[in-house]
């Protein structure tokens, strides 16, 4: 008995003041004909075909490209996530290809890591608990600094999330009650922009699963 080889893929799109974004893999639509509305993400991973595969977003309605990926390597059983945002201060789009990393997980702690996906909050810190656990942190400075790609440890529990304006005490957006358990992945983000009903400022917290 065979089984077929896979790759692990999922999305995030917070580029919320570009709207809907088509994927395209090696020019074949591999989202909705509708779109990924901004402001969405995938909640667990897909699969796809090892392989090498360039990765182009466009708009959802005129097919106008917003950024695209190089080709690279997805490789067997091994897990990415794409991320398509706005640059700070800003309404352009770029994208980035993250490799997911779960070799080194803790199984005794929780995992979490941290990205500012919000062009409207430019830097911003992390506090878990009232405990500042990141600081300074930019619009996007995972894609340059693969550091922030990688999970930490932190004891299980129920926390409060909390994300503020960095070094102060102006808070942006809180979640409270978040469970987060021993041996799991956690990527917490920050998305949304000022003043916006339809994408608000806000804590994501999205569970590795497949």
């Amino acid at each position: 008995m065979s089984t077929t080889p896979v790759t692990y893929l999922t999305l995030i799109n917070e580029a919320t003041y570009t709207g809907a974004a088509s994927v395209y893999l090696n020019d074949t639509l591999a989202t909705p004909s509708s779109g990924i509305a901004a402001g969405t993400f995938s909640t667990k991973y897909g699969t796809i075909l090892p392989g090498y595969y360039n990765v182009k977003f466009t708009t959802a309605t005129t097919d106008s490209v917003l950024s695209a990926i190089p080709s690279s390597d997805y490789d067997t059983l091994n897990f990415y996530t794409l991320i398509l945002y706005n640059t700070a201060g800003g309404a352009t789009a770029q994208s980035a290809k993250i490799y997911d990393n779960f070799s080194t997980l803790s199984s005794i702690d929780a995992n979490y890591r941290f990205f500012n996906l919000s062009p409207d909050e430019p830097k911003v810190d992390l506090y878990l608990n009232n405990t500042i656990v990141s600081s300074n942190r930019l619009t996007a400075d995972n894609v340059t600094t693969n550091l922030y790609n990688s999970f930490q440890p932190t004891p299980q529990g129920s926390y409060l999330i909390t994300i503020k304006v960095a070094g102060k005490d102006s808070v942006i957006a809180t979640g409270s009650n978040v469970a987060m358990t021993n041996g799991n992945a956690y990527t917490i983000f920050l998305s949304g922009n000022i003043g916006s009903s339809s994408t608000p400022l806000q804590v994501n917290v999205l569970q590795a699963s497949y």
